[in-house]
């Protein structure tokens, strides 16, 4: 169990000790001060001391205050010579961090024992309530409670949903806690009963089973997850889970998380699934198009992450994702808690990377060195190119008192795959860099670089010679202003606004080079000429916000999910073009301008964001490429609960994608058409699995057209609804349709989840629930990730 419900009760009672010590043991009067510079405030209808002022006696509506914490009672006596205190009577504390309700207490300060009696305990930390008839306490840190139980539901009235209670509750704060005579109560209707049970109480997270993951699936039946979490060390935690999925397979999954400090950290997710359960492989994928659709009947994943930083500086990492086949990533990766890594970008991407490197800087250069290895989903992986290793060594350095800058990259790659020509590639790129200034608005840069990329065959069959290299020389400048205006307005929060403006005016000038008896190993290898001035203009438009937003009153007992505090000076706005003139292609009489590129940002609020970026065809005026995003969250507060996914505010995010048709527009769909001879006449439609652009079938679709939905909103405190939705409006379908709803319990100690998920690849609609009670055995929702 996450949540280590016994050391809470350790805690409350270890906790009672210090607090009561500062009362009157020390035989303040009211007012008076105690060391160090701790004020004690007492009041009480009568107070005496004696003589030697050993004995401090008040009674009658007793409260001693000292700091935020307040002791009341009908009667408290404080012996300073046999460091003794007595409470009675509707004795209570109040603390931020905790309450307690008593009928008498009594404690030795010298020995820290104690009793208190008809107790009960509250810790914020947690929402535990424990109740009992006699709370003792022995020395060290050893407790024994009599008839009491415990609870994290906070019911206003009636019984809790669920608490667990013991004849006897024996525990310590460094060992293992004991219960005899244990009780499961749902309602105060008992459901489970244990003679005897042990819990270990030494860490904040406990060992033990988590509550069962329970869903159906149209495709794999009937689904099981039992986790079991092991709290390690107070630096490391795994989880281990069973599946069962009726129609389908059955698996083990494991997840590994480790902190050993600031510095040092890693995370590791493996898991095997045997698909001896599954019927109809074939029919789960709708995409026919993957080089190897086989699903093997033995499945396995490792996917893992680890960052590493030395006393010297050094830099060591990796991530991992490797999957036992190519259907993998879009069956199964849901199976896991990724943290910040989106499964729907691993489930639609084309291949997995997984890398491994170290970096290292200094004031003015870093090295890095990497091995990165690809798996393809899509195409042959004997034909995918793997870098082992890639060094990278590139900085930049001022030449003496001259205004020059020298700048240089240096790569080695080696690159390798099973089948097809492959090498080391190594590039050299050093450039002579002249900053300048005219006047006080106008700034720029010369730049020329000579680059030299030379080749290292291993594959002495390929139609390349077996030692090549290239040459180039690159010839840049460029230069821009920035004019700016303040309006001192105040509009609404903003007490001032800035307008910026940036032009800039940049030059490339790249000569032709023969690149035909060089391999293509990615783009660095084909460099073409380039004589292309390009334009751009960049406006932003800036706020000074309010220290705090004139009458809204902030409670103390609720969080903020936004405010314009947070950043006291930020961007609102910014909107950028930039066009480019390509020179030698007006010179031909070709189309001479590139796409016009549009970026913009709002950011008029805190909690809502506008971001569309796009590319116009400036001949037909067409929208080649766009991407649109608008995000809005409910500023208002949110009452603090356990539930994480309850403290998220009421948020809508729309999406839209777009990519329109080109000469290779069909590959988008099928990365595994072959080229039709073009020597021969057309024959359209094309064979299956041909590519002839002479078929206008084949450029008659859009590349993309998406347009997502995603929304969150709290019907009511206890009610959380969610609906996340893709439409592919390319082919008028919905290719993920995914709907959920949460409840809270009344008392707020327990959650109920139920999700409905529609996929077309793979084709399937999946059910899943979850329970959880908060603050025993809780853990991160999957159906609303």
């Amino acid at each position: 169990m996450r949540a280590r419900v016994w050391y809470f009760v350790v805690l409350g009672l270890s906790v009672l000790l210090p607090i009561l010590s500062a009362h009157p043991a020390r035989g303040q009067a009211a007012g008076t001060k105690a060391p160090p510079g701790e004020k004690i405030d007492i009041v009480a209808d009568d107070l005496n001391v004696d003589e030697k002022g050993n004995v401090v006696e008040a009674v009658g509506n007793v409260e001693i205050r000292r700091g935020e914490t307040v002791l009341k009672a009908d009667e408290v006596r404080m012996n300073r010579s046999t460091q003794s205190l007595e409470a009675k009577g509707r004795i209570s504390v109040d603390d931020p961090e905790w309450k307690l309700k008593a009928e008498s207490a009594q404690f030795n300060l010298e020995r820290e024992t104690g009793v208190i009696g008809q107790g009960e305990i509250f810790l914020e930390r947690g929402h535990v309530t424990m109740a009992g008839k006699r709370f003792e306490k022995y020395g060290g840190q050893t407790y024994h409670i009599d008839q009491g139980f415990f609870t994290t539901c906070l019911c206003e009235s009636g019984p809790p949903s669920w608490k667990i209670s013991g004849e006897e509750i024996d525990l310590r704060r460094e060992g293992e806690g004991v219960i005899k005579g244990a009780r499961l109560y749902v309602l105060d209707v008992p459901v489970l009963y244990l003679p005897y049970a042990s819990l270990p109480v030494r860490t904040e997270r406990q060992t033990g089973f988590l509550f069962p993951k329970i869903g159906y699936s149209s495709k794999e039946g009937f689904r099981f997850e039992q986790p079991f979490f092991w709290a390690i060390s107070k630096s490391a935690d795994a989880t281990f889970g069973v599946d069962v999925e009726s129609r389908a397979r059955i698996g083990l999954l494991g997840e590994l998380r480790t902190i050993i400090s600031r510095d040092v950290q890693a995370h590791i997710n493996v898991s095997y699934f045997n698909e001896g359960l599954r019927k109809n492989e074939e029919g789960s994928i709708k995409d026919k198009t993957i080089a190897d659709p086989e699903i093997p009947q033995d499945r396995w994943s490792l996917i893992g992450n680890h960052r590493h930083q030395s006393a010297s500086d050094w830099i060591t990492y990796s991530d991992a994702f490797v999957f036992s086949d190519d259907r993998f990533a879009r069956e199964l990766v849901d199976r896991f808690d990724l943290g910040g890594i989106k499964e729907s970008d691993i489930q639609r991407s084309r291949f997995s990377r997984s890398r491994f490197g170290f970096f290292r800087g200094w004031n003015d250069s870093y090295l890095k060195g990497e091995w990165d290895f690809y798996q393809d989903f899509i195409q042959k992986d004997e034909n995918t190119f793997q870098r082992t290793p890639q060094l990278l060594w590139t900085g930049q350095r001022a030449l003496g008192d001259s205004p020059l800058e020298l700048r240089w990259w240096a790569e080695g790659v080696n690159y390798f795959r099973r089948e097809g020509a492959d090498g080391l590639r190594f590039d050299l790129r050093p450039a002579l860099v002249l900053p300048f200034q005219m006047a006080d608005y106008l700034v720029g840069s010369f730049n020329a670089a000579l680059r030299e990329t030379a080749y290292h065959l291993h594959n002495t069959e390929s139609t390349f010679d077996r030692n090549r290299s290239r040459e180039l020389v690159e010839l840049r400048w460029n230069m821009g202003s920035s004019v700016e205006r303040i309006f001192d307005r105040q509009v609404f929060h903003v007490q001032k606004l800035k307008h910026v403006i940036e032009p800039e005016l940049s030059y490339l000038f790249v000569p032709s080079t023969n690149q035909r008896d060089i391999p293509i190993f990615d783009g660095t290898d084909r460099i073409n000429r380039r004589n292309v001035l390009t334009f751009a203009v960049t406006n932003r438009l800036w706020g000074k916000f309010a220290q705090e937003p004139a009458g809204r009153q902030i409670e103390q007992d609720v969080e903020l999910v936004a405010s314009p505090t947070m950043h006291d000076t930020r961007e609102m706005a910014s909107l950028r073009l930039a066009l480019s003139y390509d020179i030698d292609r007006e010179r031909k009489g070709g189309d001479s301008l590139s796409d016009l590129d549009l970026n913009l940002r709002l950011t008029p609020f805190d909690n809502m964001a506008i971001g569309f970026d796009a590319g116009f065809d400036p001949g037909p005026w067409q929208v080649t490429q766009a991407a649109v995003l608008l995000s809005v969250a409910d500023p208002r507060p949110l009452r603090p609960v356990l539930d994480r996914d309850f403290m998220r505010p009421n948020s809508v995010d729309l999406s839209y994608r777009f990519i329109r048709r080109g000469v290779n527009s069909p590959f988008a769909d099928n990365a595994n058409l072959v080229f039709q001879d073009l020597s021969l006449p057309p024959a359209c439609p094309a064979p299956a699995g041909v590519f002839d652009p002479r078929c206008e079938r084949f450029l008659d679709k859009n590349v993309l057209s998406e347009l997502g939905v995603r929304t969150l909103y709290h019907l009511t405190d206890r009610v959380l609804l969610l609906y996340d939705v893709v439409y592919n409006a390319r082919d008028g379908r919905f290719t993920n349709n995914r709907g959920g709803i949460k409840l809270l319990s009344q008392c707020e100690c327990w959650t109920l989840s139920f999700s409905v998920k529609r996929t077309t690849n793979p084709d399937k609609t999946s059910i899943g629930f979850e329970f959880n009670l908060l603050g025993l055995s809780s853990q991160n929702s999957g159906l609303f990730r």
